[in-house]
C-alpha cells in the first residue's frame, strides 16, 4: 500500500504548484496512487467530451476509454516527462486509445482537426444521463459514514474550508482532520466500488 498523501496544510493557501495537474502527476510518479484521484477529477470530464466527440457518439465505448487512459496514466507515469504539461499528455493518451479503437473497429480515421479538445465546461450526453445516479449513490455512500466524518467530508470537499478552520471548528487536532479525511475517502471508494 502506498503512504497516505500529505493534504495540504491549509487548503486555503494551498499554492497554485500544488493544486496543479503537474503536482499531481509528479506524487504519481513518486509512488503515491492516490493523486490519480485528483488527476481523474480535474481530466475526467474533458476526456469524456473530447472521446464522445472523437468517437461520434459512440457512448458504450467512451467511458471504458475514459477508464484505460486513466490506467495508462498509471502504469506508465514513469515514461512522463518533466516540464512537459500534463493535460497534453493524457489528451495524446486518449487521442492514441480513439485511434486504436477506430483502427479495430475498421473505420476511418476522421482528420485531425477532431482532436481539438472541447470545452471542459460543456456537459456530455453520457455525463447528462448519469449524473443523477451518480449523486445518489454519493449521497448514500455519505450517509455511510460517520457524523464527524461527514462533516468533515463535506467541510473540506464541499465547504472548500482549509483543514486549520475544520480541526478549530470540531476542536481536533489538525493531523486528526486530515488522517479522517483520508478513512472517509477510503471508506467512500470501498462502498461506492467501481463506477461504470
Amino acid at each position: 500500500m502506498s503512504p497516505a498523501l500529505p493534504l495540504p496544510a491549509d487548503r486555503g493557501f494551498a499554492s497554485q504548484e500544488e493544486l496543479s495537474p503537474e503536482y499531481w502527476m509528479s506524487r504519481l510518479k513518486a509512488g503515491q496512487e492516490e493523486a490519480l484521484a485528483h488527476l481523474m477529477a480535474r481530466f475526467e470530464r474533458p476526456l469524456l467530451a473530447f472521446l464522445h466527440r472523437r468517437l461520434q457518439g459512440e457512448a458504450g465505448v467512451v467511458q471504458e476509454l475514459t477508464q484505460e487512459v486513466f490506467l495508462k496514466c498509471l502504469q506508465h507515469c514513469q515514461r512522463f516527462e518533466e516540464g512537459r504539461p500534463v493535460a497534453a499528455w493524457l489528451f495524446t493518451l486518449a487521442a492514441n486509445a480513439a485511434t486504436d479503437h477506430l483502427r479495430r473497429r475498421g473505420r476511418e480515421v476522421p482528420p485531425p482537426e477532431t482532436f481539438d479538445a472541447p470545452d471542459p465546461h460543456q456537459a456530455t450526453p453520457w455525463e447528462s444521463v448519469d449524473q443523477s445516479r451518480r449523486i445518489q449513490a454519493l449521497k448514500g455512500a455519505l450517509e455511510g459514514l460517520t457524523p464527524r466524518q461527514r462533516a468533515m467530508v463535506l467541510a473540506y470537499y464541499v465547504q472548500e474550508h482549509p483543514v486549520k478552520r475544520i480541526a478549530q471548528d470540531l476542536s481536533c487536532a489538525e493531523g486528526t482532520v486530515k488522517a479522517t479525511l483520508f478513512q472517509s475517502l477510503q471508506k467512500l471508494r470501498k462502498t461506492l466500488g467501481p463506477q461504470p
